[in-house]
């Protein structure tokens, strides 16, 4: 036997068993590829799942929408379950056909995702074969109370009137203004705050809505959707338009500094948001995915993940096992069907999405907003 045969044997042998090592370490049924938001599901929680399946969950983290959309257009992303939000994101994305038909029968806790949410979801657009709505929460106005009673004490805070009047957002431009980073984010509430109901005439509602915001553009010191909770406790801004989950985590951190921060829903221009739990259509672990899924879906898992994060799962029959400090603040974790039912869900401009996007850069960029509709600067 030659010393070049042995040497190529030798090499073949170590070449099978860096192949099965590869391959049990990416697409054994010992694994679970997750894509999610930074600080939602607790470690501990994957960690359970871990001991109770004997699956590993791998978990990568994104920042952004944008970000996670890049990583599903790749060649392959290597994710198993990722978590977009449905508008207009997932509902763009399953057009795409990006994500794999969902096996119910696999997902028997899929009973539990019942109620208002999801009925909203469905009324929007949403296709529960692909996309299951399992986190929720709402944007509403945070503020400084000491701030807001000293500058405008016999103001009610119930309506965006006041950062939609100028007399009134004026007064509190000096201790900072903060508005959403994202059209989408912000111009379904003024749709609704002017009572814009002309859904055959959408290029006409969105000039009016960019035509009233003109006027309080000045008094906005800031576009922000991830930095709310140190500028509220840094002084950097007094109220901002923002996310329920990110007003829970800084009243809990106002105790410490000796603050008092408050959340508000508009009465009837409260934003509702969702995100999806999916399984990209490339996925290699699809058994293990489910399994993720139905594991998240159970309500004392679901439960601790709000505990953890603020951020609501859609078990409506396991609001009972969520810490009374946020099933106590029924801004943060309305459950009300009145109110519920009032929060705006809506696929507002996804046909018309570029021209959006590009009307809202050019506002936030420009304290005198050019209306490019009509050549004026307002």
């Amino acid at each position: 036997m030659s010393k070049k045969f042995i040497t190529y044997s030798l090499f073949a042998a170590f070449l099978i068993i860096v192949l099965r090592w590869y391959r049990s370490e990416n697409t054994s049924v010992n694994v679970v590829n997750v894509c999610g938001w930074y600080g939602v599901i607790p470690r501990e929680v994957f960690d359970d799942f871990e001991k109770e399946t004997g699956i590993k969950v791998r978990y990568d983290f994104y920042d952004s929408n944008e970000a996670l959309e890049a990583k599903l257009l790749a060649a392959n992303s290597g994710y198993d379950v990722v978590f977009p939000s449905f508008l207009p994101y997932a509902a763009r994305q399953l057009s795409m056909k990006l994500y794999a038909k969902l096996n119910h029968k696999l997902i028997p806790n899929i009973k539990n995702v019942d109620g208002i949410i999801t009925s909203k979801f469905k009324e929007n657009g949403g296709d529960t074969q692909f996309l299951i709505p399992l986190f929720w929460g709402t944007i509403g106005i945070a503020y400084n109370e000491e701030v807001i009673s000293k500058l405008l004490p016999s103001e009610t805070i119930d309506s965006y009137e006041i950062l939609f009047n100028p007399s009134k957002v004026s007064k509190l431009f000096p201790y900072g203004v903060s508005f959403p980073e994202e059209y989408i984010d912000i111009i379904p509430q003024t749709k609704v705050f002017l009572q814009l109901n002309h859904n055959d005439n959408f290029i006409a509602d969105t000039a009016a809505c960019f035509h009233f915001l003109a006027k309080v553009r000045p008094y906005i010191t800031k576009f922000s959707s991830t930095t709310m909770i140190s500028d509220l406790l840094s002084g950097d801004i007094c109220i901002a338009i923002g996310t329920s989950d990110n007003a829970l985590k800084a009243m809990r951190a106002a105790k410490f500094v000796k603050k008092v921060i408050q959340f508000r829903l508009p009465k009837n221009n409260g934003l509702l948001w969702i995100d999806c739990a999916c399984i990209p259509r490339k996925a290699l672990n699809i058994l293990n995915a489910h399994k993720l899924i139905n594991f998240l879906l159970r309500p004392d898992i679901a439960a601790r993940i709000t505990n953890h994060s603020g951020i609501l799962v859609n078990l409506p029959g396991g609001l009972y096992l969520i810490n009374p400090e946020i099933t106590s603040k029924k801004e943060i974790c309305p459950s009300d069907p009145g109110v519920l039912n009032n929060l705006i869900l809506t696929r507002f401009g996804m046909e018309n999405a570029k021209s959006l996007i590009k009307s809202w850069t050019q506002y936030k960029m420009f304290a005198q907003f050019t209306d490019t509709n009509k050549g004026e600067t307002k």
